[in-house]
C-alpha cells in the first residue's frame, strides 16, 4: 500500500476551470456499497456511465449508471483495483455505443488514505482516458476517489480529462431528499465559521436547524427563474439565511404596477426616466442584507443556453415566472442534468367585489420524480402563446376570425387572449417565503415540502388542500433520459424561439457585493 503515499504527478487546470459531478442520493448509495465492500484495508472500483456539458467555467457532470464489473472483470487478489483486459475490452466497445455519453472510472481508497491520486492512479488515468476519449469521439472521461474512515466521514477527489487537459472534480452534489454538495479533499480549505464576538445573524436559524446548516447555506449557490412577485421575498429570505452566492434570471424591467409586490422596490425607482431591470433590483436588496454575498444577473430567460450554463453551477433552483415553459425547462433540466428545483405558482382572482382564488402551487421538479408532462403540469396551448412571435399571434388571430366568418370553429386557430391574473403582494410574498424556507430544509436536510406536488387556497376551508399523485406515463421517455445531459438534447420538450434573442445579457458578476 505504500504506492498510495507517492502524489500525483498529473497536472490540473489552475485557471479557475472545474467540473462538478451530480448523482442522485439512490445511486449514490449503490455506488458506495459496490466500492466499499472490501473495506476497510483493500479497494475496489467499476466504470460508469455520465452525462455531460461544457460550459465557460469548465464541465458539469450527471452520472447516469455503473458498467458494474462481473466475476472474474476485477482482480481480488490484490489490494489495489486491478482491472482485468476483459472488462476493459468490454467497456471500451461500450464507449463506442454510448456516445455522446461518456465513460469514466470511480475506485475507492482504503478507510485511513486520503483521495490523493497516486502513481499508479496516474498510469491508469492516462491509459484510461486516451483509449476511452478515442472511442466516444473526444467524450471528456471522469476519474473519481472515494473513501469513507466512517459512516459520518465521506471523501473524494476527481479529475476529468477533457481535449487534451485535466480538470478538477471540485464539487459531488447528491440529489435526494437532502441537496448534499461535498468539496473536494484536494481543495483549498476555506474557513466555514465566520468568528465574531457578536451575535451570529442566522443565531435563530441555527438554533432551530442546527449550526451545520447555516454553513451549509454558505456554501449554496442558489438560482431563480424570475425576480418578481414571488422571487423577491424568496430572494430577501434567502439572503436573511445567509445563502453565500445567487444565480438572478430575469427579462423585465421594473414597472409601477410591480410597486406593490416586489420586495427592494423603493418610491425612487418610480422616479427614474428609465426604470431598473429587476435583477438590478434584487442585487441592491442582497447587498444591503448580505454584503457578503456574490451574485450573478442575466436579463434573458432560462431556456438561453448561457443561462443554463451558469444555472449548472447552482444546488438547486427556485422557478418564480408561472409560466408553462418556464415549468417545462425546469422539468428538462431536473430530468437531464439532475439539477432539483421547486417550482412557486400563484393564482387569484375575484368576482363582485369578493376574491374568489387564492390559490398557491409548490411542485418540485427532481430526476427522482416524473417529469412536468407526466404530472400534467403543461397547458401546451398556453405554452405555445407564450412562445409565439407578435406576428404570429396576429397571424392566428386573423386566421380564427375569417374561421368565424365562414361559420368554422376559430379554436383551432387562436383561443383568445389568456387574461391576466391578478396577484397580490400578501400572496405572492406568502408564497415566495415558504418556498425559500422549503429550500431551506432540503438543502440542510432538515426538512421539505411534505408533497411533491401540492397546492392550497388560503381563502377556502380547510384550505381546499390538495397533493395530486405523481405517477409517470409509460409512454414518456422521461425516466429513460435521467442524467444525460447535452445527449438529451434532441430530447428536450420546449427550446428557444428563434425570434427571441439567441443569448441572455450577463448584467453583471461579482465576486462579492460589497
Amino acid at each position: 500500500m505504500a504506492a498510495q503515499h507517492l502524489v500525483s504527478r498529473l497536472a490540473v487546470a489552475t485557471d479557475g476551470r472545474h467540473a462538478l459531478l451530480r448523482i442522485r442520493a439512490t445511486d449514490r448509495a449503490a455506488l458506495e456499497k459496490h466500492v466499499f465492500q472490501r473495506y476497510p484495508n483493500r479497494e475496489w472500483g467499476t466504470f460508469f456511465q455520465f452525462g455531460w456539458r461544457r460550459t465557460p467555467w469548465g464541465l458539469s457532470l450527471s452520472f447516469i449508471d455503473p458498467e458494474l464489473p462481473v466475476s472474474g472483470d476485477l482482480d481480488r487478489q490484490t489490494p489495489m483495483t486491478t482491472f482485468k483486459d476483459q472488462y476493459t475490452r468490454r467497456v471500451f466497445q461500450a464507449a463506442i455505443s454510448v456516445k455522446p455519453r461518456a465513460i469514466g472510472v470511480v475506485h475507492s481508497h482504503p478507510t485511513g488514505y486520503s483521495t490523493s491520486p497516486s502513481l499508479l492512479d496516474d498510469d491508469m488515468d492516462r491509459y484510461f482516458s486516451k483509449e476511452l476519449s478515442a472511442r466516444s469521439g473526444g467524450a471528456p472521461y471522469c476519474s473519481l476517489i472515494l473513501q469513507r474512515s466512517s459512516p459520518d466521514r465521506f471523501t473524494f477527489s476527481g479529475r476529468v480529462y477533457d481535449r487534451g487537459e485535466w480538470l478538477p472534480v471540485t464539487d459531488l452534489l447528491t440529489v435526494g431528499s437532502q441537496l448534499q454538495r461535498h468539496r473536494t479533499e484536494l481543495a483549498d480549505r476555506e474557513a466555514l465559521e465566520i468568528q465574531s464576538d457578536s451575535e451570529s445573524t442566522t443565531a435563530r436559524l441555527e438554533s432551530l436547524m442546527g449550526v451545520p446548516s447555516a454553513a451549509r447555506l454558505r456554501g449554496t449557490v442558489l438560482g431563480f427563474i424570475g425576480c418578481g412577485g414571488t422571487g423577491s421575498p424568496a430572494i430577501a429570505v434567502a439572503a436573511r439565511a445567509g445563502v453565500g452566492e445567487f444565480v438572478l434570471v430575469d427579462p423585465d424591467r421594473f414597472g409601477r404596477s410591480n410597486y406593490e409586490r416586489l420586495h427592494g422596490a423603493s418610491h425612487r425607482h418610480l422616479q427614474m426616466a428609465e426604470p431598473p431591470y429587476k435583477i438590478d433590483i434584487m442585487r441592491a436588496m442582497i447587498a444591503d442584507i448580505s454584503p457578503q454575498a456574490r451574485v450573478t444577473g442575466f436579463v434573458g430567460n432560462v431556456l438561453h443556453d448561457n443561462v443554463v450554463d451558469e444555472l449548472l453551477r447552482c444546488d438547486v433552483l427556485l422557478g418564480c415566472t408561472d409560466s408553462f415553459h418556464g415549468r417545462a425547462a425546469l422539468s428538462d433540466i431536473a430530468q437531464h442534468f439532475l439539477l432539483p428545483s421547486l417550482d412557486i405558482g400563484i393564482a387569484m382572482d375575484g368576482q363582485d367585489g369578493r376574491v374568489t382564488q387564492q390559490l398557491v402551487d409548490f411542485t418540485q421538479y427532481s430526476p427522482d420524480f416524473a417529469c412536468a408532462f407526466c404530472g400534467e403540469r403543461i397547458n401546451t396551448t398556453e405554452m405555445g402563446y407564450e412562445l409565439m412571435s407578435d406576428g404570429e399571434k396576429l397571424a392566428r388571430q386573423a386566421e380564427a376570425a375569417d374561421a368565424a366568418a365562414r361559420g368554422h370553429d376559430p379554436d383551432q386557430y387562436w383561443r383568445g387572449n389568456t387574461r391576466q391574473l391578478h396577484t397580490v403582494g400578501y400572496l405572492t410574498t406568502a408564497a415566495g417565503a415558504l418556498g425559500a424556507g422549503y429550500v431551506e430544509g432540503w438543502l440542510t436536510g432538515t426538512f421539505g415540502p411534505p408533497h411533491s406536488t401540492m397546492q392550497f387556497d388560503i381563502g377556502k376551508e380547510r384550505f381546499a388542500f390538495v397533493a395530486p399523485p405523481r405517477t409517470g406515463r409509460e409512454t414518456c421517455r422521461c425516466r429513460q433520459l435521467i442524467g444525460w445531459a447535452d445527449a438529451a438534447r434532441g430530447y428536450r420538450n420546449v427550446a428557444l424561439p428563434t425570434h427571441w434573442p439567441q443569448r441572455a445579457v450577463l448584467r453583471f458578476r461579482s465576486k462579492s457585493t460589497q
